[in-house]
């Protein structure tokens, strides 16, 4: 009996270790992720406009409405996020979800991008969108 039961817990071990491993190798493709990012940059350019000026903070962008919330990102080797990170300069830091400069002293101030180092599935970087 120990026999079998020992057997069935690596079986049900193996098999979900084999769905972590799937799902953690697993993202959207490229023109899913493009498609949400583009939202996010209505959003800002939505914003900026009534505003004059960038959002100090992405949260701003919820306050005034301009979005719901941050949609959910999945890339490869990442789990799955919908949250940004607000920084003062441009740097990957690799988390997988977005993020926003929001230092007016940086020239990329307003931008929000993909805080990853991979590349998509066509080789280029999730950063570079």
């Amino acid at each position: 009996m120990k026999k079998t039961v020992s057997a069935v817990l690596t079986v049900c071990l193996a098999f979900g270790a084999a769905l972590s491993a799937r799902y953690y190798l697993s993202g959207m493709n490229a023109a899913e992720v493009i498609r949400k990012l583009s939202g996010i940059r209505m959003a800002l350019a939505l914003y900026t406009l009534e505003h004059k000026t960038a959002p100090a903070a992405f949260e701003d962008l919820l306050r005034e409405g301009k979005l719901e919330a941050a949609p959910a990102i999945k890339l490869r080797r990442h789990f799955r996020r919908a949250a940004v990170r607000n920084t003062a300069t441009f740097e990957i830091k690799d988390s997988g979800a977005w993020a926003y400069v929001n230092s007016p002293k940086d020239p990329r101030f307003g931008l929000v991008y993909i805080d990853c180092a991979h590349m998509d599935e066509k080789g280029r970087y999730w950063s570079d969108f």
